[in-house]
């Protein structure tokens, strides 16, 4: 099947059937998929407490809402905190506003560092609106605002991803794939991760070793190591060197799910979605030959 057949396909059997079930709850259509209600936090909230939330309940954004209103004022995202840990431009602040204090830069509020002009949708928009958004503005979730916008919800792209896993087929994972994967060795630490990730703007990295992939370490597992106990004894030291020294072979996944190139996309879809992963390797001949991500099945759904 071409894919421009499948997106027809796709389109006769896609988000049109949610109509059939909007009736009993009289929910518009994207707030059926979006999570409801959702967490937020002020403007004021320490940014080690986001760490924490974020690492608690392995969230990858959370709106900044007014306090008292409710009105959207930002978001803080997993990419944010790692470039200010170590990762990119943000990180300069730690440098020059707090000669590298790491305790007085958690201590810091999330208002410093979130993005303040955010991308958003109303609870009355459809999902291929969503859809379109997330694909032109490169995002991976959009807080969901009423008419007087105050959030109500949250959808990602894994919303999206795991809706459209059991209609996916009849494309191979080799079409949709990115081929050029960056990737990190045995010996690169979080803090060369962190650097990585900022700079060409990726969430997950293969760890590799002769071409065979051994591990992978995403944006999470760096901030759940980030909240954990051992790791804020450190912060509270000023002993941050060590901790950005850590390998990140040691916080990594090593037991990682991979899916051939000729196999079907609904097929890895459903393996992301069972695992709850946000990307799969592509292996061939035990070799690394790609990545799928939640965000490459956005090209063949519309």
């Amino acid at each position: 099947m071409s894919r421009e057949s499948f997106r027809r396909t796709l389109k006769e059997k896609g988000p049109l059937s949610l109509r059939v079930h909007l009736s009993k709850k009289r929910e518009s259509e994207i707030m059926h998929i979006a999570k409801s209600p959702v967490v937020t936090m002020a403007p004021t909230t320490p940014i080690y407490d986001a760490i924490r939330i974020m690492a608690k309940k392995g969230f990858r954004r959370i709106p900044v809402a007014n306090p008292g209103t409710k009105a959207l004022e930002g978001i803080i995202t997993a990419t944010d905190i790692i470039d200010y840990l170590g990762g990119g431009k943000k990180f300069e602040i730690i440098q020059q506003k707090h000669g590298g204090n790491f305790f007085k830069a958690i201590n810091e509020p999330v208002r410093l560092i979130m993005t303040k002009n955010v991308v958003f949708v109303k609870t009355s928009s459809k999902i291929s609106g969503a859809v379109k958004l997330m694909k032109e503005q490169n995002l991976g979730g959009l807080p969901v605002v009423d008419e007087e916008n105050r959030v109500r919800a949250i959808i990602t792209e894994r919303d999206i991803a795991n809706m459209f896993a059991d209609r996916l087929s009849g494309v191979k994972v080799a079409e949709l794939m990115s081929e050029k994967v960056v990737t990190a060795l045995p010996k690169t630490t979080i803090f060369e991760t962190e650097k990585t990730m900022a700079t060409q703007g990726f969430r997950r990295l293969p760890i590799v070793s002769d071409s065979k992939i051994i591990g992978i370490i995403t944006a999470m597992d760096i901030i759940r190591f980030f909240g954990s106990g051992k790791v804020f004894a450190y912060l509270q030291s000023g002993n941050i060197i060590q901790v950005l020294n850590t390998l990140a072979m040691e916080i990594a996944t090593k037991e990682v799910a991979t899916i051939e190139p000729n196999a079907d996309i609904g097929k890895a879809a459903k393996i992301m979605r069972e695992k709850n992963v946000g990307a799969i390797p592509v292996v061939e001949n035990e070799k690394l030959v790609g990545i799928l991500t939640e965000r490459d099945f956005f090209k063949i759904i519309e």
